[in-house]
């Protein structure tokens, strides 16, 4: 061998080393996502609600409390952490704020620098374990390979897996007691910045460190070590508390939110790639909602084969064996992992379609468990020890074996997610343009925004354009103008309160002047406020008092069809009064006892153009809770009375002609007994709820009369045939049969 080609090994190794984390962001994102001024990509879905939050807390000035911004859902404001804004990187940056461009983003370098880090700890935590630097590389690129940590993007702090596996470098790696309780506040106070959901994670395995030291001092009955134990977990506590403070947990932003048990893990998550583009191996099978998104943890074929193989490994060679030290150092993490098991899979056990395990909890205990509620997630510690764990089997095994299998791991993992990866890269294609605003790009937002003292979005739900939302919010807090609503990680119960009482001050036709309306659906303003309306890029808009001078468009109503849903993005949602909860995805809830709607039937579209000779109004809906009755008046007058329960059910309530005599239909609903979401322990909201309805349709009842009776004679006609061929085939079983039904005679 030639004496220059170890020294040339050692430098390619080198450029490998540096190589690595580059190749692998480019493999999963578009590179021009580094460029901190382009923004367009990021004004979408959740990355929307991050981007915003950073920049409205940029925009406002330092103050007391300092992780805090009220120029989203004024004026309430938000704690950055509300927003996921990476509150280590928006302190950062808001310090370096006059220097930085105006439009500005660290998302994109946020996601390089995770990867970076992701390798980094991953090539510390596996070299002391490793035969070489060439092992501990294979090791490290194996590490920064697991799936879940891409599928996070759009949660772009908790693709910080880095914090994982920085923590079990301070369990397996650090030696010294006194070091690693400084690791341990370190590592732990930086995650305080950065993600509760992280913290539970990195704090399992931290309790693991503990009880390997405090369970023999617990049995020798060793008082001052015990002391000292506490002292020390007390002080180490504290960091991520203070940290959590600081970025504005305790804000008063209330911790209410649901989803435990449905946002969980199931026990085929390791090897169901969930969608069929997502392995080229192993076929995927479909989850539940929640369990696809939150509970995605599927780990890659190579992975898959390192743990196999590794647990062979150990079963019939003695070399591999030779692992069983490191393994018992494991044991400490048992408790901690089952537990993070246990929350992970939640009180709903499913494999696949099979539900193993479902344990009704009560509300008061799912109210608590609501601060865990995306609970899938916390099964990456335990995916990152086992791969650790295959990697030291296989580090001690013999070389052949390792130079074969670490490179054959990596190939199958990337060969066995190609269409994960596309997937994944897909979602940052939109950074490759440099466009900021696609579903508002008139310059003319801008002035609008500039002569009102504030935006409010009409209705106040983010989510019925966000991209719209987003798009003009980022144009309002670029010029430090406040905005009405914001979507949050956990709804504040205040704010709540102040969007729901503008939403009925609205109803009631009064809005201020001096802002500036953007409505998010498409609905008629009440009567006061339609010459106001004008359009804008095909939005609706009520222009500021000193801004109604300027050539707009009016907009267009158009026709409402016979059959309307009641969901946001419905225009059956536009015809509901105050007493009606904001609309959900699919439909309403009353509120109160009385309930209106008001539909303007000479503007009904129905099919074919023919108006209902014996008009009729259909309904899905259900009941809140327990059966529920509701009387149904027709223009002031009882039409009917619906026996609802809590699943949905058909209504249909029957309409006398001359209600197309008038220019509207006024349909109210009276409930009977509503219940209060407090008396079904859903907090302390005393919102009265009655009905939910879904769907209605105006509909003439001589017709589905009709057809329900050609439908049951086309029945009653096929049984007839199917009887006669019965008879006409097999004589002897109709004689049979006719001698059953009719007993002999003596």
């Amino acid at each position: 061998m030639p004496t220059y080609l170890p020294e040339a090994l050692k430098w390619l190794r080198r450029v490998l080393t540096v190589a690595a984390p580059i190749a692998l962001f480019c493999l999963f994102f578009h590179v021009e996502i580094l460029d901190p001024t382009r923004i367009g990509w990021l004004l979408d879905e959740d990355w929307g609600q991050h981007v915003l939050g950073w920049h409205a807390f940029r925009n406002v000035p330092w103050a007391w409390p300092f992780n805090y911004q009220n120029l989203l859902a004024w004026p309430t404001g938000i704690s950055i952490i509300y927003t996921d804004s990476n509150p280590f990187f928006s302190f950062i940056f808001k310090a370096l704020s006059p220097i930085l461009p105006d439009n500005f983003q660290f998302i994109g370098p946020w996601f390089g620098l995770c990867v970076a880090m992701q390798f980094f700890f991953g090539y510390r935590l596996v070299r002391p374990h490793a035969p070489g630097p060439w092992a501990a590389l294979a090791g490290a690129v194996i590490m920064t390979l697991l799936p879940a940590l891409y599928y996070r993007m759009r949660h772009d702090t908790l693709v910080a897996h880095f914090l994982i596996l920085w923590t079990l470098w301070i369990f397996f790696n650090v030696k010294n007691e006194k070091h690693k309780n400084w690791w341990y506040a370190a590592s732990l106070g930086v995650t305080g910045f950065l993600h509760p959901y992280m913290l539970f994670m990195m704090a399992a395995v931290w309790g693991g460190d503990v009880l390997r030291k405090f369970i023999p001092a617990a049995k020798a009955l060793d008082r001052k070590q015990i002391l000292i134990i506490i002292r020390d977990c007390a002080l180490i506590f504290a960091c991520p508390m203070i940290a959590l403070g600081i970025s504005g947990a305790y804000s008063g932003s209330s911790a209410e939110a649901k989803g435990y048990g449905f946002y969980s893990m199931g026990l085929d998550a390791p090897i169901n790639p969930v969608q069929p583009d997502f392995s080229f191996f192993i076929r995927s099978h479909p989850q539940d909602m929640g369990q696809y998104f939150e509970g995605f943890q599927y780990m890659g074929l190579g992975i898959l084969g390192l743990l196999i193989g590794a647990l062979l490994l150990y079963q019939i060679t003695f070399s591999a064996r030779q692992a069983r030290p490191f393994i018992d150092s494991c044991k400490p993490l048992i408790i901690p992992f089952v537990c993070l098991l246990v929350i992970a899979l939640s009180n709903h056990v499913q494999f696949y379609d099979i539900t193993l395990l479902n344990i009704p909890l009560p509300p008061y205990v799912l109210e608590k468990l609501a601060v865990l509620r995306a609970s899938g997630r916390f099964f990456w510690p335990i995916a990152y020890t086992l791969m650790l764990i295959a990697l030291v089997i296989v580090y001690k095994s013999r070389p052949k074996i390792m130079q074969v299998a670490l490179p054959a791991v990596i190939v199958i993992q990337l060969i066995d997610l190609q269409g994960f990866i596309a997937a994944m890269r897909a979602q940052t294609e939109l950074a490759r343009s440099t466009v900021i605003y696609d579903q508002a790009p008139d310059p003319l937002w801008d002035k609008l925004i500039s002569g009102a003292k504030g935006v409010d979005f009409y209705p106040a739900q983010v989510h019925l354009n966000d991209k719209l939302f987003y798009e003009i919010t980022w144009r309002a807090v670029s010029q430090k103008k406040p905005v009405n609503t914001m979507y949050m990680a956990r709804e504040n119960v205040g704010q709540r309160a102040i969007e729901l009482k503008g939403r009925e001050a609205y109803l009631n036709g009064e809005i201020n002047n001096d802002n500036l309306y953007v409505f998010l659906n498409q609905c008629l303003a009440p009567a006061n406020l339609q010459p106001l309306m004008r359009e804008v890029d095909g939005v609706w808009i009520i222009p500021p008092a000193s801004m109604r001078h300027l050539p707009l468009d009016h907009p267009e109503w158009k026709p409402i069809k016979a059959r309307m849903g009641l969901g946001f993005l419905n225009q059956g949602s536009c015809l509901l009064d105050k007493n009606w909860a904001p609309p959900e995805g699919d439909g309403a809830w009353t509120l109160g006892k009385r309930a209106e709607m008001v539909i303007p039937i000479q503007e009904i579209q129905f099919e074919n153009d023919i108006r209902p000779v014996k008009p009729s109004l259909r309904m899905v809906a259900k009941s809140f809770y327990r059966p529920m009755t509701v009387d149904v008046l027709i223009n002031g007058v009882k039409r009917g009375t619906m026996e609802l329960e809590k699943i949905r059910s058909y209504q249909d309530i029957p309409l006398p002609p001359s209600v197309f005599n008038r220019k509207d239909m006024k349909v109210t609903f009276l409930i009977h007994d509503p219940l209060s979401l407090k008396d079904v322990g859903r907090g302390d909201d005393e919102r009265l709820l009655g009905m939910k309805l879904f769907r209605l349709t105006l509909e003439d009842a001589a017709v589905r009369e009709k057809a329900e009776a050609e439908k049951q004679a086309k029945i009653a006609e096929a049984q007839k045939d199917i009887k006669a061929a019965v008879q006409t085939e097999s004589p002897g079983i109709a004689a049979g049969q006719q001698a059953v039904k009719t007993p002999a005679k003596p």
